[in-house]
């Protein structure tokens, strides 16, 4: 006969603290029927579990092997009723997610398996956007939540936010150009450099952090409104010019083109936004799931 679990929590509490008195006012209950559990378990079992002495009691090998594999039993068994129960506490519900398109090869991927596989009951429609238009929507309630890219401080005035990650800058140049075979460059290298930058109005704050880091770097970038919508791509295969942006854009072919790291390090970031007015249980499942920075 299979004994209960409850029998043997009991003979678990008995054996490590070697008294059943002791064992008994763990376990909140009184001790003739503790004793009496104990003599059912190695009934059921049919072999003797202890060995009582005037000091308490003292394992037998074959109770000694059950507090072994009890404790492991009761490990699993607590840890099943926990994830039982964690099922129905589970949150559920629709967020929709805006996503920048900088984001599409590397982080927003990686992010929404995550939310998959942690946060099931959530179900995400996600859409890409650029980083304008998401905060727009995330402001009017067509969106719950957006990875914007480099969102100008202006534009988040009045949302929740917080950096998800801050992307080390790679520089994007065609495969012929005097850069494309370097380890790596500095900020400096690309002051002769035409920059190709945001194409239309609904990216500033990406275009203000290059040209920021250009200055920083001690030189005023001379730049090139990107005239496909493409992230630089084709611009760059064009050579109209060359990008300051994040290889997490980019997937593993890039025929015609190759990304240079830049050093010292100049990163651009990531930021999930919210509007902290409309939280739910969904949107704070999975806000707690993002890693920062």
């Amino acid at each position: 006969m299979t004994p209960e679990l409850r029998l043997i929590r009991y003979f678990v509490a008995v054996a490590e603290e070697g008294n059943v008195t002791r064992a008994a006012e763990r376990l909140h209950m009184a001790q003739p029927p503790l004793s009496a559990a104990i003599r059912q378990l190695e009934q059921q079992l049919d072999v003797r579990l202890l060995d009582r002495t005037t000091r308490g009691v003292e394992l037998t090998p074959a109770g000694a092997l059950l507090l072994e594999r009890g404790r492991e039993l009761l490990r699993e068994a607590d840890a099943v009723a926990a994830a039982v129960r964690a099922v129905e506490k589970a949150p559920t519900g629709l967020v929709r997610v805006g996503l920048s398109p900088a984001a599409r090869v590397g982080l927003a991927p990686a992010l929404l398996d995550d939310w998959s596989a942690q946060a099931p009951g959530v179900m995400v429609h996600a859409r890409e956007d650029t980083t304008g238009a998401m905060l727009r929507d995330v402001r009017a309630g067509r969106l719950d939540l957006a990875l914007a890219f480099c969102p100008p401080p202006a534009e988040l005035e009045g949302l929740a936010s917080t950096v998800l990650r801050a992307e080390p800058a790679v520089v994007h140049v065609r495969d012929d150009h005097p850069l494309a075979d370097r380890a790596s460059v500095a900020l400096t290298d690309l002051s002769e450099e035409t920059l190709l930058v945001a194409g239309g109005p609904e990216s500033p704050g990406y275009t203000a952090a290059v040209v920021a880091a250009c200055r920083a770097a001690g030189f005023e970038p001379r730049t090139l409104a990107d005239p496909h919508p493409d992230l630089g791509t084709t611009a760059v295969r064009e050579g109209l010019g060359v990008t300051l942006y994040v290889a997490t854009a980019f997937g593993p072919r890039r025929e015609g083109t190759a990304l240079v790291p830049v050093e010292p390090v100049v990163t651009l970031p990531f930021v999930l936004a919210w509007r902290a007015d409309a939280r739910s249980a969904a949107l704070d499942a999975l806000l707690a799931l993002a890693p920062d920075g």
